[in-house]
């Protein structure tokens, strides 16, 4: 949950059963944390869905959620919501194009380097100031660049976590902890809290495939780093 302006936003929610890609036996996951209840949200404004993934794009926990309230989602995502919810109120982030909420503008960013949706990232800003989501890290381009240092970037949420597939099956998911600082040093970010780093259990054949790299956040020596705790509220 995000509280900025009055305006409080719910990024990627999953928060009931289980993340399931395709099929069971390809991959099922589960949180490692019991997740909040839905009932034990705070009222919220609105609920920003960044990929079209289980664990990003869960339907069952939207359709749990205010049926009223405001969804934005990515192309590809916004086409998993249509499919398998009748969203009351659906708004498509078109890539590299703003949208607006209130008095706060968003926007979904198409990494130009890599192919693969996972890279996508979004943009939250109110006047010129801005937060970046990358779940999965992000490459911008020099014209992304150009237009990202039009913003003070208060925040960056991304992921330290390294996660490999073959690459017929996507490849590299997670670039890392070093990717992430050189993503921090690229839009100049005041503030970088990780995400997308949970040790989830699970079974099925991805897991058993993957190379995966877990960084220690405890090792972290960055004064700009805000340690993502369970539930405990950060002001930045």
């Amino acid at each position: 949950m995000l509280h900025w302006n009055d305006t409080t936003f719910v990024l990627d929610p999953w928060l009931v059963g289980t993340e399931i890609d395709g099929f069971r036996w390809f991959n099922e996951q589960w949180h490692a944390t019991k997740p909040m209840p839905v009932e034990d949200l705070s009222s919220f404004d609105a609920v920003i869905v960044s990929q079209p993934y289980s664990d990003h794009c869960h339907t069952e926990t939207l359709k749990k959620l205010q049926h009223s309230t405001p969804i934005f989602a990515a192309s590809n995502t916004s086409k998993r919501i249509k499919k398998e919810w009748n969203a009351a109120e659906l708004n498509l982030l078109e890539a590299n194009k703003w949208n607006t909420f209130r008095d706060f503008k968003i926007m979904s960013l198409k990494s130009e380097k890599w192919i693969h949706s996972f890279y996508d990232a979004i943009i939250i800003a109110h006047d010129k100031e801005a937060i970046f989501y990358a779940a999965h890290g992000f490459k911008p381009s020099v014209t992304q660049l150009t237009m990202l240092k039009e913003f003070n970037i208060r925040l960056l949420i991304t992921t330290f976590t390294y996660f490999k597939l073959p690459f017929f099956l996507g490849g590299l998911v997670n670039p890392g902890y070093e990717a992430a600082l050189k993503l921090a040093h690229q839009l100049e970010a005041k503030k970088i809290m990780n995400t997308h780093d949970e040790q989830k259990p699970g079974k099925g054949l991805v897991l058993k495939i993957a190379k995966t790299k877990y960084q220690e956040t405890h090792a972290i020596n960055d004064p700009r780093f805000v340690l993502m705790n369970d539930y405990q509220p950060h002001a930045l």
